[in-house]
């Protein structure tokens, strides 16, 4: 298997993973003292968003030929763009993560007039979100970048099943977030990636196997977003 295709199954391995964890019983455990947190976010935080973060990295590392495009100047700045990146990343994943968890655990979800259950409703869906999805942006647009610096040279023919069958697993999440969120965070922040995919991915279509990461992320994102869009119109 090719090294970007393992990455790529990683990535879908980490997406069931969130899913499974959200069912397990890692939320039914109040951590002590005072019930502060679920062991279910302490699992996102700790474990699991690490995952996102450490599978973009060593996507990273591939796509740049082990670091040897960043120390072009071009480089250095993506390199730049994809710190800041995980920086709002982990950020906005913390603030949600966190008030999440009170907003749930101790307001009205549907009905609240008071600051403090306002106040964790605002993190939770706004200001949380926007920072994740903010980073997540620059991380991804990033990597793209950095691959168009750098076309690969062996990603071949017999290697697009493996990829389709991960855009298409990722989409479901893609599709998850922008379809059924209770506010439109994940539908702006889908729709913007899928153009910035689509924009570069148009002119070098006709070269899509020097692009894999860029060919992925196009069809993730085009498929999920168009699906979400789907549901939310209906």
């Amino acid at each position: 298997m090719h090294a970007l295709n393992r990455l790529f199954t990683l990535s879908s391995l980490s997406v069931l993973l969130v899913t499974i964890e959200r069912f397990s019983f890692t939320t039914k455990i109040l951590l002590q003292p005072y019930d502060f947190l679920r062991l279910h976010e302490l699992v996102q935080m700790v474990v699991i968003i690490l995952l996102t973060v450490i599978i973009p990295f060593l996507l990273l590392r591939e796509i740049t030929g082990n670091f040897e495009t960043v120390r072009r100047k071009p480089g250095f700045w993506l390199l730049s763009l994809f710190i800041v990146g995980v920086y709002f990343y982990a950020t906005g994943n913390g603030v949600h993560e966190v008030s999440s968890f009170n907003f749930n655990q101790y307001c009205e979800t549907q009905n609240f007039d008071d600051s403090l259950c306002g106040g964790l409703f605002v993190n939770d869906y706004y200001t949380g979100n926007i920072l994740y999805f903010m980073g997540g942006a620059l991380m991804v647009s990033s990597l793209l970048l950095f691959e168009r610096l750098r076309p690969n040279q062996t990603f071949s023919r017999k290697d697009r099943g493996i990829l389709l069958a991960n855009a298409v697993v990722y989409a479901f999440a893609i599709f998850a977030y922008a379809a059924f969120d209770r506010v439109l965070v994940g539908m702006v922040y889908s729709v913007i990636l899928t153009l910035i995919s689509l924009y570069l991915f148009w002119p070098l279509r006709k070269k899509y196997l020097q692009y894999p990461v860029i060919t992925y992320t196009t069809l993730t994102y085009a498929i999920g977003t168009l699906a979400a869009l789907i549901v939310r119109v209906l």
